[in-house]
């Protein structure tokens, strides 16, 4: 199939008649090209004029050779394909350039036919990179929306429900009220999984901000231990916890670890039967003791993680139905939904463990899950601040 578009091609070549006999065919074949001869001259043409679909380029040349063309190129993001073109023998460099981002390379002398067949192949998978490109930024466009368009008018729904069922409006019995805590919890859960796709993405980007500072680990696991224990007595959950009754520093950033916290113990109380048990431990270990720790050999813990004279264990636990052993590997994924049935069971995008994940590395941790029968337990290690004591 022959361009009837007359898509620009650019011919970087310092042998001026290859340069001109190639114009020639690719002009016969539906294109526009054009001549340069040196890499000075090829990097103005496609930094600045930014029209080129493809361009032709010979490795080989005085001054800028195409190999430092391609770079620059690559440097300055230019999206037009390349196909580096050299002479027998160097091939090796080619395939070099092709892991550098060329788009592909052709040996002279070549035959125009199959020049163009490749010319044909590098729009084609260029059309391709700049359609994902395009559905990226759509992507980004959507999670932006997500936020401003869905998030603030929620806000504004549960300060509403929470003046009404606070009886600013009018008496609401005790029925009523839960009615409308339902509705108030149920506009958080949506919240969070909003603000948990957002990080995501920007852990995703590395454009997450992390404000890491040393805090005492007791009193974060407090604060939000003691917001999931009345809802945990409301559904006939004993919430019991174990903490260290000396302060442990980590250094994390405060607000991003009690949403680790806080995700765990939601997704605790989600799939705790009524009379079952949620528990929280946290206590300190010697780094040089990995026995006592039980960490599973699948965990592939940060660099010199074990030389720290202290290290923090943190662990999430509830009785019910377990996890499948065939979805503990899975547990962390973007959008994994476990299949635990308990019958109170509530849907979520399963993002919170994602986000878990993707905070507690940042604090130089690790996490995983294990799983018995009728138990199961989230556990997070994490190193101790210098300024501790062992």
């Amino acid at each position: 199939m022959r361009s009837q578009t007359s898509e620009k091609i650019l011919i970087v070549d310092d042998e001026h008649e290859i340069a001109r006999a190639l114009g020639l065919y690719l002009e016969d074949a539906g294109y526009a090209p054009a001549l340069v001869f040196d890499g000075s001259a090829a990097l103005d043409a496609l930094i600045f004029e930014k029209d080129y679909t493809v361009v032709l380029l010979d490795i080989n040349m005085p001054g800028l050779d195409g190999v430092t063309v391609l770079k620059r190129l690559q440097a300055a993001e230019c999206d037009t394909a390349v196909i580096m073109m050299t002479g027998r023998g160097n091939e090796n460099l080619a395939v070099e350039c092709m892991k550098n981002g060329a788009e592909d390379y052709i040996s002279k002398p070549f035959a125009f036919e199959d020049m163009l067949q490749r010319v044909e192949r590098a729009q084609a998978h260029r059309r391709e990179r700049i359609e994902k490109r395009q559905l990226q930024r759509e992507k980004e466009d959507f999670i932006l929306m997500l936020s401003h368009d869905l998030k603030n008018p929620l806000t504004a729904v549960i300060g509403s429900i929470d003046i009404v069922k606070e009886g600013c409006l009018g008496t609401v019995n005790e029925e009523q009220g839960e009615y409308l805590q339902s509705a108030i919890d149920s506009c958080n859960e949506v919240v969070t999984m909003i603000d948990n796709l957002l990080d995501i993405r920007k852990f995703e980007a590395g454009k997450i901000h992390m404000a890491t500072h040393q805090h005492n680990i007791i009193e974060l696991v407090t604060k939000v231990a003691n917001q999931f224990a009345r809802p945990a007595k409301h559904d006939g959950i004993e919430f019991v916890t174990d903490l260290e009754t000396e302060s442990l520093l980590v250094e994390v950033d405060k607000n991003a670890f009690i949403r680790v916290v806080g995700n765990l113990l939601g997704n605790a109380l989600k799939f705790t039967h009524e009379g079952g048990t949620i528990t929280v431990n946290c206590h300190r270990f010697r780094g040089d003791r990995p026995c006592l720790l039980d960490i599973p050999a699948y965990i592939t813990l940060p660099p010199d993680f074990l030389n720290n004279t202290c290290i923090v264990r943190l662990s999430v636990s509830n009785t019910g139905n377990g996890i499948p052993l065939d979805e503990l590997e899975h547990i962390f994924d973007r959008f994994t939904q476990l299949s635990r049935k308990n019958g109170r069971e509530r849907s979520g995008a399963g993002l919170g463990l994602t986000y878990c994940k993707l905070a507690v590395e940042r604090f130089n941790g690790v996490i995983w899950v294990e799983s018995k029968e009728q138990q199961s337990e989230f556990v997070i290690l994490l190193p101790c601040s210098s300024n501790n004591h062992t």
